[in-house]
């Protein structure tokens, strides 16, 4: 049997904006520390991603001390503190949520980069919501991610749609279009399985932390973004289409839960619990 390990490790502090590659990452009460807790909203309070805002992918996210800096060419580093006493309440996927102001010069950068009058709020974990009751396992609790707390994904089913991307965008797979994992945004990234293996995983452990993979994990226009130009690359969201698709979804990636507080790291060992 081969030996599944962990390869990649990353985290969102901004809700849609660039990764954070880690060595090791920390699991706490809302998903992996500092992972999505600060969020865009627009002057309706609405949430901002890149699904109408492909622009947000442009911005890079840095943390110091646990303190968010988002910057991007031309227009500077910006230093985005947790929030103050100000209060603007927003909703994710029509649950309502609440997030405190990050202040007006992180709301000056957002606004002048992505065009519109934008503020940042940032989740404290008093202001968090419960996971879809219909998956959770112990009432867990997560912050501006879509839904869930983690996103697991593999290198190896990457590898696998690279493959039929290449094929479709030109004919020949040596010279067709490939993308990168950072498209699909997990926060885990396994090696050593076969490609589409997690589809039939239900629980593993990695450094005797239980997950368990509740809800294989929808797709919208996200993956079509390309990361550096933040234009669409519709031939992406056909090869999902294409391969990937169940009823009127798309998927790709597993969205997990864990059953306690720990610490992951680049190479731990994966072991399958309970297949389906």
């Amino acid at each position: 049997m081969a030996k599944l390990s962990v390869s990649e490790l990353t985290i969102y502090p901004l809700k849609s904006a660039k990764g954070v590659t880690l060595d090791s990452m920390a699991l706490s009460e809302l998903g992996p520390e500092c992972d999505r807790r600060w969020m865009v909203i627009d002057k309706n309070n609405n949430f901002v991603t890149q699904r109408k805002t492909p622009a947000m992918c442009l911005i890079r996210t840095e943390l110091v001390d646990g303190e968010l800096y988002i910057s991007a060419e031309e227009s500077g580093r910006c230093h985005v503190p947790p929030g103050g006493v100000d209060i603007y309440q927003s909703s994710v996927w029509g649950t309502s949520v609440n997030g405190s102001d990050c202040g007006s010069k992180a709301a000056q950068w957002i606004s002048d980069f992505l065009d519109q009058e934008c503020r940042i709020i940032y989740m404290h974990e008093t202001d968090s919501r419960l996971v879809d009751p219909n998956f959770a396992n112990n009432n867990e609790h997560v912050g501006f991610a879509d839904g869930f707390p983690l996103l697991i994904t593999s290198q190896a089913s990457l590898d696998d749609f690279n493959s039929k991307l290449s094929a479709l965008d030109s004919g020949d797979s040596k010279t067709g279009l490939r993308i990168g994992m950072e498209r699909f945004r997990p926060n885990i990234v396994v090696t050593g399985n076969p490609a589409w293996a997690e589809d039939s995983w239900k629980r593993l452990t990695i450094n005797d932390v239980e997950f368990s993979l509740v809800k294989p994990c929808s797709r919208c226009i996200m993956p079509s973004v390309n990361p550096a130009t933040a234009k669409k690359q519709m031939q992406v969201n056909q090869t999902l289409l294409t391969h990937r698709r169940r009823g009127r979804q798309t998927y790709f990636g597993q969205n997990a839960l864990y059953d306690r507080f720990g610490t992951i790291n680049i190479g731990d060992a994966v072991t399958v619990i309970d297949p389906r």
